[in-house]
């Protein structure tokens, strides 16, 4: 049995939590209980654990992962009437892998039951919606709620860490808690930021506040994609302060964005931070190209590559296609030096391109100097894909070949770009 232990990405994402994260030790080691019981096919045992962990794990999503898990153990340990209860509570809290579940062998046993059925219309029924990109709702609830805390741990400062967790993080939506599983990772580490950048947020509220004023060109961006590549998704898009380390990501809920990270004006200090993050400082007209951005990777093809050259295109498709979509890319400032510096560039890539080591290309941000911005990994991947987009006569078709990469190496020589580089 393969480990479903939570769908891939939300796997990541957790594992970078409890390597920063020292208080949920327990969890942790309740995690790797669950599943090396899993794997050791010690279903009854198995299950027991993975009922602890449900009821332990801080966020709906990772609880639904579980529950999910359970179902399956509970099948394999020849208890169906239980293993149905824990699927519906899994689709209750929010799993949404129908392909996984129309296919899953580990639950063989419930296909003929009327409960499997109910589950697999309603999570169809889900499904469906998500294929709508007027249907993804655009939750901005998080922001009011951290300001209401931000205000009340400012009158009382020493129970900062307890008022943000009280106030903020355990009314979270269900995106703020997988992006403070993902990005946050504690109340204390939250306040240490808040605490660094006093009068920077002292001055971002009411640039927050309009977040929600930029939903038209954000739904024009996903009607855009829409049209271009038929089978995208529309998830819910998640707007949550967050401690200045993700501007975006995904998790199976949906679209989390930073929106700390995305609401710059002129009367906005720039004192407290630093190069890169005064450098990728965005305002809130770049909030669509950033979503387009994190929406190209909630849909694009997971692969197990692990090399630099995958990790680049990634990053890169996500940068064209939210191009392509919204109308600008949300990396355009890497653009001038890439261009200026791309022979050079691409030299220095191809010696690590095949390896698994990014940190000179992606989330370098330690690299960033005033001559020469972090992160030329995107610049790399945009490049690439551009390129193999003017190589297709017909565009639907090259739209549909960069989100479904199978063979990284083999997009690279057909996009061409090393070869036109050379000849320049």
């Amino acid at each position: 049995m393969r480990n479903k232990l939570l769908p891939t990405l939300l796997a990541a994402l957790l594992t970078q939590a409890a390597a920063a994260q020292t208080t949920l030790v327990p969890l942790d080691s309740l995690r790797a209980r669950a599943s090396h019981t899993l794997h050791a096919k010690r279903y009854a045992e198995a299950a027991a654990l993975l009922q602890q962990q449900a009821a332990a794990e801080p966020s709906q999503s990772s609880k639904a992962s579980v529950y999910y898990n359970l179902a399956c153990a509970r099948a394999l340990a020849g208890q169906p009437a239980p293993a149905l209860q824990a699927l519906i509570q899994a689709q209750r809290l929010g799993f949404r892998n129908l392909a996984l579940l129309r296919t899953d062998t580990d639950l063989a046993s419930l296909r003929a039951t009327s409960g499997y059925a109910q589950v697999l219309r309603r999570m169809t029924q889900a499904d469906l919606r998500l294929t709508d990109p007027n249907q993804a709702e655009l939750v901005t609830s998080d922001i009011p709620r951290f300001w209401h805390a931000y205000d009340l741990a400012a009158k009382d400062t020493a129970r900062a860490e307890a008022t943000y967790q009280r106030e903020y993080f355990d009314k979270a939506s269900v995106g703020l808690q997988d992006y403070f599983a993902a990005r946050i990772y504690s109340a204390k580490l939250f306040v240490k930021n808040q605490r660094a950048k006093p009068a920077f947020y002292q001055a971002i509220r009411p640039n927050t506040l309009r977040i929600a004023t930029m939903a038209p060109q954000i739904r024009a961006g996903f009607v855009k994609l829409k049209e271009l590549y038929p089978a995208a998704r529309f998830p819910n898009v998640y707007f949550v302060i967050g401690r200045w380390n993700s501007a975006g990501t995904i998790s199976g809920s949906g679209l989390l964005v930073g929106a700390d990270m995305l609401c710059r004006t002129p009367s906005v200090p720039l004192g407290e931070l630093s190069l890169w993050e005064r450098n990728g400082f965005k305002s809130l007209s770049d909030l669509p190209y950033l979503v387009a951005h994190e929406h190209i990777h909630y849909i694009q093809k997971p692969s197990n590559d692990r090399s630099l050259l995958k990790g680049s295109i990634n990053e890169g498709m996500a940068d064209f296609l939210a191009e392509l979509t919204a109308g600008q890319q949300p990396n355009a400032r890497l653009q001038p030096y890439g261009l200026g510096h791309e022979k050079e560039i691409w030299a220095d890539f191809t010696k690590e391109m095949m390896g698994p080591n990014w940190n000179n290309w992606i989330a370098n941000d330690d690299q960033e100097t005033a001559a020469k911005p972090a992160d030329l990994g995107y610049f790399v991947g945009y490049r690439i894909c551009q390129s193999y987009y003017q190589e297709m006569t017909d565009k639907k078709q090259a739209v549909y070949d960069i989100l479904n990469i199978s063979d990284y190496p083999a997009f690279l020589a057909k996009s061409r770009y090393a070869e036109k580089l050379a000849a320049r």
